[in-house]
């Protein structure tokens, strides 16, 4: 089954496109990949996952051509305007 895993990182993102024996979850398609090793501070059983843009469990059950993603948490930064104000 033809899968993608993807990671937005700014510049340093990543993309791969897998080839995995179908039925396959999210959790496996990113064990799967070299997305982890590059990446070794996201943690699947942590980390928000989902499926195009969609927040979806780890144990998911991937389609045919789906792209699993995996997100860092966000994180706010007080913009200058916002600190003039206090």
């Amino acid at each position: 089954m033809r899968v993608s895993v993807a990671h937005a990182r700014g510049e340093q993102g990543a993309w791969f496109q897998l080839d995995l024996p179908a039925p396959v979850t999210a959790g496996e398609a990113l064990l799967a990949s070299p997305l982890l090793g590059r990446f070794p501070d996201l943690d699947p059983t942590v980390h928000r996952v989902g499926i195009f843009g969609k927040l979806c469990t780890p144990d998911t059950q991937l389609k045919e051509g789906d792209r699993v993603e995996i997100y860092l948490p966000v994180s706010r930064v007080a913009s200058e305007d916002e600190d003039d104000e206090e």
